[in-house]
């Protein structure tokens, strides 16, 4: 273990220079911090070698246990798990369809979604040969123009959970009950959707087919890793698309030293105290948002409100605009030691998921240098 993780020597032999990490669970710094019992599961997993697929399997059968699905499978993070829940809903489990992606001629190759759908993932299904096709316009679409938007090449209908300001539209159990009338598959990505823990079986129960998430973020896991659970003949599908055979998934293999870490992280994840870990967040923002209003121009807030912000954190406004925000950060990311905050709806905010105790302390005391100049 290092003496601080800001004097990292396997960085440092590099010249790369740890960050504190009050931004979240962003993939651009590193996702969230694993537990000592998962890298010490990992570590020991490298120790003795399994047959990969055995492991999946076994792996699988305990994501579908927490989830409450017929099946699943630790795949590459939420984005790997779109790549192969799309490439399961288009060649099922026929080993030359598999063996054609992303040629995808003769197949049903559409994913269909609300046109207010967050953009941000959908090149994953891309990935896997699928054409996007929308219903509806960015308010979302009705019933009937979901339903009139079901062709005869429509492999499955996708739904995304996302934080930010509600989206109109239909919602995910409306959407499931017209694609499973049409007898087409619902893909659910809930990839940052964790916590609460409860969404691990809100989406399967509301009708999801196959849904996905991020395996490095709240739960702690590898951040190379992620959950893909549902149906078991999708599953199936989604196993035979990815590593280590030769298709469509092959490069998003995950290690069998990330299946353990992952699968270790998932229990940990559903035995922690989440009232507990929420408090002692709580008690870290408010320490940033105290120390903030002290400095002239600025206010700060903690917020948790369940759509922009599912953990707590400090959201600050500063007089200045987009030139200021975008100036604090650079100074909060380059300065000594580095700090990692989001640019967020027009401000910063700090978020208290990856700020280990105490070092709330440093972030409030860089972020008062900074917004003071």
């Amino acid at each position: 273990m290092v003496s601080s993780p800001q004097n990292n020597p396997v960085y440092a032999r590099f010249g790369v220079t740890p960050v504190i990490n009050a931004g979240g669970t962003h993939t651009t710094h590193g996702g969230s911090m694993m537990r000592q019992e998962v890298r010490d599961a990992m570590s020991l997993a490298s120790e003795s070698f399994v047959d990969l697929v055995e492991l999946k399997r076994a792996t699988g059968s305990f994501v579908a246990e927490i989830t409450g699905a017929e099946a699943g499978l630790i795949c590459s993070g939420a984005a790997g798990g779109l790549v192969l829940a799309t490439a399961a809903v288009m060649t099922g489990t026929d080993a030359a369809k598999i063996a054609q992606l992303p040629n995808t001629d003769g197949l049903k190759n559409e994913i269909l979604t609300q046109a207010s759908n967050p953009e941000g993932y959908l090149k994953c299904h891309e990935y896997a040969g699928a054409t996007l096709t929308f219903a509806g316009d960015e308010n979302g679409a009705t019933a009937d123009q979901l339903r009139e938007a079901i062709g005869d090449r429509t492999a499955a209908v996708l739904y995304t959970y996302a934080y930010g300001s509600a989206r109109g539209g239909l919602s995910a159990p409306e959407v499931a009950d017209i694609a499973h009338a049409a007898g087409i598959p619902l893909i659910v990505d809930g990839a940052a959707m964790l916590p609460p823990k409860s969404n691990l079986t809100k989406y399967i129960s509301e009708g999801a087919d196959l849904v996905t998430f991020s395996g490095g973020k709240y739960i702690g896991g590898p951040q190379s890793a992620g959950l893909l659970a549902g149906k078991t003949d999708l599953i199936e599908a989604a196993l035979e698309n990815s590593g280590p055979s030769m298709a469509i998934g092959r490069p998003q293999k995950v290690g069998r030293e990330e299946m353990i870490g992952m699968a270790t992280a998932l229990q940990l994840f559903i035995e922690t105290d989440d009232s507990s870990r929420m408090d002692e967040m709580f008690k870290q923002a408010e320490h940033i948002a105290s120390a903030l209003n002290e400095v002239a121009g600025v206010s700060a807030e903690v917020k948790l409100d369940g759509l922009s912000y599912h953990v707590p954190n400090c959201v600050i406004t500063l007089e200045g605009g987009q030139a200021e925000i975008d100036r604090v950060w650079e100074e909060m990311h380059e300065g000594s030691p580095r700090v990692y905050v989001a640019r967020n709806h027009g401000g910063l905010a700090a978020n208290m998921v990856n700020v280990s105790p105490g070092q709330e302390k440093v972030v409030a005391e860089r972020l008062v240098a900074a917004l003071g100049r």
